[in-house]
């Protein structure tokens, strides 16, 4: 099988949306399949990110006939114009595939939410790009496309019930780990006796709800002297993240821009728990390898974690946009730690389920099914 990925977003194996179709890529390669990818990388370097943007939906479609996939896996945002293109080659056409990183509709939704709350302030532009023609554009490419996938139970179900989508062609799809963090023994935190140690992955943004984990961080750092936390990933200078801390504790905050994936067994080595307060997420990949490295979670109730974080299993789900509960969460773990154990160790074996090969495996198999259905 041809298969040819699109992704608006530089080419980086380590982040996000990016490090999901790298990992695709290598799993369908080993079975086989003629696999490329378009990305910004394919764009003249000297244009700006925001130029990129605008441009590469017609990029890739205008390089649609080079291709020659039988697929095209594509992210939503881009979907639309390419069905078009699709379109207007006739038969025989490839699939066109409509991937979900994260529903827009849910993104829209916990920005306005947090700006009511003060926490996030909404530019007087944003109902007409974020807010309006970014939405109009998703759901114009998942109702044009072959096959919608989704990445978790609530994003798929809202598409089906509130954008009319057939649900024999909206599956959901889980995202997966790489081979090198599956298959880690289990080894609780080595801190030292007495450190409790946080692990916050991902970029330092509101949505991310940092301002309610810093709520809770806080609290827990000013009762426990050795209570300390490590921002990987945030993708913002340190200060960034220490200004919203007192100064007292900063030398308990340790923060890290950027990091390799393969890097995070011995990042995390002697850290007990991943938190999670995202208000808007997919399907946080950041939290899943944590727990392949035996972090137990405290996470918000948010649709993506809740794909695999589950209460008193692998980890404490706390309401959303609740610092007080995330602080009460880890002072729960750090006074009881036969819990922390079980919930580390529930934590681990649930990782091991995120095989890229067997993800890969059952995404050809509904590309395949979906082939069919379109002759």
């Amino acid at each position: 099988m041809k298969i040819l990925f699109t992704l608006n977003d530089e080419f980086d194996p380590d982040a996000g949306g990016m490090g999901v179709t790298s990992g695709l890529l290598g799993a369908y390669r080993e079975r086989g399949h003629d696999v490329d990818c378009f990305s910004f990388a394919d764009l003249p370097s000297a244009l700006p990110f925001r130029g990129k943007s605008l441009l590469f939906p017609e990029f890739v479609a205008a390089n649609l006939r080079r291709s020659q996939a039988d697929v095209i896996d594509s992210a939503v945002g881009d979907g639309w114009l390419l069905a078009a293109a699709v379109r207007r080659r006739g038969a025989p056409r490839p699939l066109l595939v409509a991937r979900s990183h994260g529903l827009i509709h849910f993104a829209d939704r916990a920005r306005r939410e947090e700006a009511r709350r003060g926490g996030l302030e909404l530019s007087w532009k944003y109902p007409l790009y974020w807010g309006g023609f970014r939405i109009w554009e998703a759901t114009r490419a998942l109702r044009l496309a072959d096959l919608c996938l989704f990445l978790n139970d609530q994003e798929r179900d809202y598409a089906v019930e509130s954008l009319q989508l057939d649900p024999t062609r909206a599956p959901v799809v889980d995202n997966g780990l790489p081979e090198s963090l599956l298959g880690q023994p289990f080894e609780p935190s080595d801190a030292a006796p007495g450190e409790f140690c946080v692990a916050h992955i991902g970029s330092y943004l509101e949505l991310k709800g940092v301002r309610y984990a810093a709520e809770g961080l806080i609290a827990l750092m000013t009762r426990h002297a050795r209570a300390r936390v490590t921002f990987l990933g945030a993708s913002c200078p340190p200060e960034q993240v220490l200004a919203d801390y007192p100064e007292e504790l900063w030398p308990r905050i340790e923060v890290m821009p950027r990091y390799g994936r393969e890097q995070l067994p011995e990042l995390l080595r002697d850290h007990s728990v991943i938190l999670t307060a995202t208000l808007k997420e997919g399907f946080p990949l950041g939290t899943l390898e944590a727990m392949a490295c035996g972090l137990a979670a405290v996470s918000a109730a948010t649709p993506g974690p809740l794909q695999y974080v589950r209460d008193g299993d692998n980890g404490i789900v706390v309401p959303q946009a609740d610092g007080a509960a995330i602080g009460s969460a880890l002072e729960r773990l750090i006074a009881d730690p036969d819990l922390l154990r079980s919930l580390q160790r529930g934590a681990h074996e649930t990782a091991q389920r995120y095989s890229w090969r067997r993800i890969a495996d059952e995404t050809l198999a509904l590309y395949t099914e979906a082939l069919e259905r379109l002759g």
